[in-house]
């Protein structure tokens, strides 16, 4: 939450407009529910390959995450590895499950079913972080491989909202 917070912080102040979405992985998603309950809840225990992700909203953090964040979407695990799959071989960046959190978010059907986030004109991704242990990535790339190439060709090039 502290890079959310960091960043919703200071685009609002920059420009109060803007929208500021978040992302969480399903099993670490507490921020997501403490939004929809209006108060932080804390998760008994989280079970996500975003190990960044696992810890807890603090006390500094939700309130700025409450009132700067305008909505946080929630993403699987697999949704989280084709990301970073697609950085990988497209953008030919390594990066950890939490650093592909954002572009997973926005490659999900949550946020393409929304047309005032898909039809927004600029869309920013902070992509941070390559602690990744390899064994995991290259597991997860080998795993399908001709999942991504179709996912690329059906997705990528025929979507003007992507821009490589």
């Amino acid at each position: 939450g502290g890079m959310l917070a960091g960043v919703a912080l200071a685009a609002k102040v920059i420009n109060p407009a803007i929208r500021i979405l978040g992302a969480e992985p399903k099993g670490a998603d507490d921020a997501a529910q403490s939004k929809a309950a209006g108060r932080i809840i804390t998760l008994r225990e989280t079970n996500t390959i975003a190990d960044g992700l696992r810890a807890f909203l603090g006390n500094f953090t939700w309130p700025i995450v409450r009132d700067f964040v305008d909505d946080i979407i929630v993403v699987e695990d697999t949704e989280i590895i084709k990301a970073m799959k697609l950085c990988f071989h497209i953008l030919k960046i390594v990066v950890e499950p939490s650093a592909a959190i954002g572009l997973a978010a926005v490659l999900s059907e949550t946020f393409q079913k929304n047309p005032a986030w898909k039809d927004s004109k600029h869309i920013g991704i902070i992509v941070s972080g390559g602690n990744v242990d390899m064994t995991v990535l290259w597991d997860s790339l080998n795993k399908g491989m001709y999942e991504i190439r179709g996912f690329e060709e059906r997705y990528l090039k025929h979507n003007s909202a992507v821009q490589w």
